[in-house]
């Protein structure tokens, strides 16, 4: 899927109410040490664009959107869109360290 689709289908699972899932430790490690609450995270990832998207051997995708934090600092957020009902947080990036 292009990032373009993704995107398309991101927007529509959170206008439909997708939960996002925090379920992975490391998820939450990578936001606390890189100093992303768990708010702009999720705000990032309801307002933000796919950028890039990767497929597992199993097929799953890895979607990573972009945006920023309340200082204006670019961040990345990774998901893994779980059917079309959760958004599991993978990771914390920021792209200017």
């Amino acid at each position: 899927m292009s990032p373009e689709r993704a995107t398309y289908a991101l927007k529509n699972m959170v206008g439909r109410g997708a939960r996002i899932s925090w379920e992975i430790p490391h998820a939450r490690e990578r936001a606390i040490e890189r100093d992303v609450t768990t708010f702009e995270a999720e705000r990032i990832i309801r307002s933000g664009n796919v950028v890039r998207v990767d497929t597992e051997v199993s097929g799953q995708e890895r979607w990573r959107v972009s945006g920023s934090d309340a200082d204006g600092r670019p961040v990345d957020v990774v998901v893994k869109p779980i059917r079309e009902a959760v958004l599991r947080v993978v990771t914390v990036i920021r792209t200017d360290e």
